[in-house]
């Protein structure tokens, strides 16, 4: 693991050079919810596998999603990022993980496809909390059928002292690949409740102390590490975090057949400085002849 975050400055100028700025022509919606608490049709397009391969085998690694951060410069766009769990990113001795690749539906045909995914060193990690189990890298993949999900969503983006309530409905999504004969890409929903809001510290095998909540979703594969986790806040679905699957595997009784979920306000401070270093980046380049251009 790294012992210190890049530079965000550093990582977005890299980062430039490797994509083209991320830009939305128009912010996303937040997901509503209905009277039947199903899962809103907007959320099942923001998820993405991150899977590698060995001979002929694909072998699932984590899960991966999207998340779209208001541009401050250009009103009405957003910068687009994948999130996932830092732990995804490296093997089991704590080293990058070469080989990854990030599954996704394409917009033609609807079925799943693989694109390489960037090393863990072109990743960001919470410029606060450098241990906490959060990467994010801005991506927005060409052909593929995507709905990130918005800033505004996040559980904790305004007050990073939001909790759901005990009991409070949940989902979290993982990317598949369903069918024989006509494979198609399909986001799968587990269900569970809020059980411990409040978070706790708790050893994350391959991640270390992290500061996490529960949902009584135990029995969680462990690809699924890394999900976004949706809880039910009113007339709303909002992001209260990403899953760590491998809490699953800890002996400790207290939360035997718990799933832990790290809180939404990592990611949200993740990402959120990473649009402002975008937008200032963007800012500077558009006054320099070849720069980047924001799109019309």
């Amino acid at each position: 693991m790294r012992k210190a975050i890049i530079s965000i400055a550093a990582a977005a100028v890299a980062l430039i050079s490797i994509f083209a700025i991320s830009i939305l022509a128009i912010a996303p919606n937040v997901s509503r919810a209905d009277d039947a608490n199903t899962v809103p049709s907007g959320t099942t397009r923001n998820v993405a596998g991150i899977v590698t391969h060995s001979g002929s085998r694909v072998l699932q690694v984590g899960t991966a999603f999207f998340v779209a951060v208001p541009s401050m410069a250009f009103p009405g766009r957003s910068f687009v990022y994948l999130v996932t769990a830092h732990h995804n990113l490296l093997d089991d001795d704590g080293r990058p993980r070469t080989g990854l690749l990030l599954t996704l539906e394409d917009s033609k045909t609807g079925a799943m496809r693989e694109d390489p995914l960037p090393p863990e060193t072109r990743w960001v990690l919470d410029p606060s909390e450098v241990k906490a189990d959060v990467a994010a890298i801005p991506l927005t993949p060409t052909g593929a059928s995507i709905a990130p999900i918005p800033l505004g969503s996040l559980l904790g983006s305004d007050d990073p002292l939001a909790r759901p309530e005990t009991g409070a409905q949940v989902y979290y999504l993982t990317a598949a690949t369903v069918g024989v004969n006509q494979r198609r890409f399909e986001a799968l929903a587990r269900f569970g409740h809020v059980s411990v809001p409040a978070p706790a510290d708790t050893e994350v095998i391959g991640a270390g102390l992290q500061t996490l909540g529960y949902l009584d979703g135990g029995g969680a594969p462990g690809f699924s590490s890394g999900a976004p986790v949706f809880v039910s806040a009113g007339l709303r679905f909002a992001l209260w975090g990403i899953l760590e699957a491998n809490t699953s595997l800890n002996t400790d009784p207290v939360f035997s057949g718990l799933a832990g979920v790290l809180p939404a306000r990592y990611v949200a401070e993740t990402v959120r400085k990473m649009g402002e270093v975008q937008d200032k980046t963007l800012q500077g380049s558009a006054k320099v002849s070849g720069g980047p251009k924001v799109p019309e």
